[in-house]
């Protein structure tokens, strides 16, 4: 028996063994491609052959490897940090329609280049469709037109209409929106701001970037192919996402977190950068911004300020910045050294750094909680506010807010972060939960992918939830029928009372006070009480 069971489960594991994968991933974000190019690179050592349209071809790619190259197509997405707070717009409409504008740009670019219209209109087959999650679904018609189950990579947390998409309860008690910044732990104007946060993030995303993003399918797939509904039939999706860190939130099966998944343990420092923290005996804090936001770009009148709150340091500051983008008039301290490009995870994992100033990315938060190094957040944009929100309120990290610098807010939150031990223990505390898991990030994402691939889609994942009504999910129609049970209980209560009374009156003494016209006021339990009253002496 044991030897048949052994033989089935090797048939099953080596059916997703000769997958054919198509991978597409529109946006141009090198942060982004950090988790998905793991993913692909491992599902090519697991031997599944891919075809992946990316901004950012593999080195030496396997033979099992097939590329189709959107370098050069779009700029590469950055922040100019100048132009960052000049907008009548709050800042989550704001940010969201950014994002929104760019993923749908991305689409209709991507969907114009010949190879990828050659590729749609091929005889090509493949077992699984991937996709990037982000700010639009053009090619989700993809998994329709090959007849092949889709799964959704994502790079945050879930976005608001993404829960709606695959049945996840919103949650806003407790679970803050995407970009507002909101603890777990809210308070009543919180949780109202949070709830109408989601419902106005739902609606903007219906008409800034699903229906431009049907237009693009559709001039790609042809007419029929409804975004909104195909949006309901992820088999999986893959967040970069995890609860010791993120929001502790319901999810359905189909959603796995794999929070730390990028993480580069073969990562290495150049000679010069080792030579620079090895002897930095003081400490060394590590500032950088991503790869998005250029920290260069920050007003100078504000980014002096810093640099004289640093320049009291007797730390050395590692900053990732380049200095011939900065103004003329500017100063840099003697204990700042500058580096266009830094090997990040291995420099946050060096025994010497003890602070990480970070704008709040949620992959360096990562990096910097694998590590143990607290962190001082400056959030910029998109999620980094929740980031730093969620950091905050876990003790291993202070904020401050770009808008609001000045010299006496980075010496104090600097001096704090660095004599305070508190911070350190709770971030070694917290990396512990972090690192603890079942199986490694990596190998949980290709399980789940190739758990699709055994299971043909895997259609018991998908939540019920989906085929519900909106008042059906709400309950209303449960509501309403309560309230219309409760009514006509109480009618025919009332009623069988009246006429109990009416037939209690012959008993009941011929008093002024029993009339016809009052005794139909009176309950049973009354008439009754009356009739059995106790007699006078």
């Amino acid at each position: 028996m044991q030897v048949r069971l052994w033989v089935a489960l090797f048939s099953v594991l080596a059916a997703a063994q000769a997958a054919r994968i198509l991978v597409v991933l529109p946006t141009n974000t090198r942060s982004h491609y950090a988790m998905y190019g793991k993913l692909v690179e491992a599902l090519t050592k697991k031997r599944h052959h891919l075809t992946v349209i990316s901004h950012f071809p593999m080195k030496n790619a396997p033979p099992n490897l097939e590329e189709i190259s959107l370098a050069g197509t779009i700029p590469d997405i950055t922040n100019n940090l100048t132009k960052q707070h000049y907008s009548w717009k709050p800042d989550i409409v704001r940010n969201l329609e950014s994002i929104m504008t760019e993923c749908v740009h991305a689409c209709d670019v991507v969907s114009k280049i010949p190879a990828v219209k050659a590729l749609v209109n091929s005889t090509a087959a493949f077992d699984l469709v991937i996709v990037e999650i982000f700010g639009s679904e053009c090619f989700l018609p993809l998994g329709q037109r090959f007849q092949a189950p889709v799964v959704g990579l994502l790079s945050s947390v879930p976005l608001p209409w993404l829960n709606e998409q695959l049945g996840n309860p919103d949650a806003t008690a407790y679970v803050p929106a995407y970009m507002t910044g909101f603890g777990q732990h809210m308070t009543l104007w919180e949780r109202f701001s949070n709830t109408l946060s989601v419902i106005g993030a739902k609606i903007l995303y219906k008409y800034k970037s699903q229906l431009p993003s049907q237009a693009i399918a559709d001039r790609l797939f042809g007419l029929g192919n409804k975004l909104e509904s195909l949006a309901q039939n992820y088999s999986l999706v893959i967040s970069n996402s995890h609860f010791s860190i993120n929001e502790v939130r319901p999810v359905v099966p189909g959603f796995i977190e794999v929070g730390g998944l990028h993480l580069d343990e073969t990562q290495k420092l150049s000679r010069e950068l080792k030579s620079l923290l090895d002897a930095s005996h003081e400490g060394v804090i590590y500032w950088s911004f991503g790869s998005m936001s250029r920290i260069e770009t920050i007003p100078s009148e504000k980014l002096a300020q810093i640099f004289e709150a640093i320049s009291e340091l007797s730390q050395t500051v590692l900053v990732k910045m380049d200095r011939k983008r900065l103004a003329a008039n500017l100063t840099v301290p003697d204990n700042v050294y500058t580096m266009d490009w830094i090997p990040q995870y291995a420099t946050l994992c060096h025994p010497n750094v003890k602070l990480f100033v970070s704008h709040g990315g949620l992959l360096g938060t990562q990096e910097a909680v694998a590590c143990g190094v607290p962190m001082l957040t400056v959030p910029l944009y998109a999620d980094q506010a929740l980031n730093a929100r969620s950091m905050s309120d876990r003790g291993v990290s202070r904020t401050v807010l770009l808008r609001n610098t000045s010299k006496l807010t980075w010496r104090e939150a600097l001096h704090d972060l660095l004599t305070n031990m508190k911070y350190k223990e709770n971030m070694l505390k917290l990396r512990e939960v972090f690192l603890d898991r079942p199986m490694p990030p990596l190998e949980t994402g290709i399980y789940w992918i190739e758990y699709v691939l055994r299971h043909k889609g895997a259609p018991h994942l998908k939540s019920p939830a989906l085929d519900l009504t909106l008042p059906q999910y709400l309950l209303l129609d449960v509501a309403v029928l309560s309230i219309a049970i409760v009514v006509m209980t109480t009618y025919i209560l009332h009623i069988l009372f009246r006429y109990l009374c009416t037939r209690c009156i012959k008993w009941c003494p011929n008093e002024n006070l029993l009339s016809e016209k009052r005794i139909r006021n009176f309950s049973v339990f009354l008439c009754l009480l009356w009739r059995y009253k106790p007699k006078a002496q």
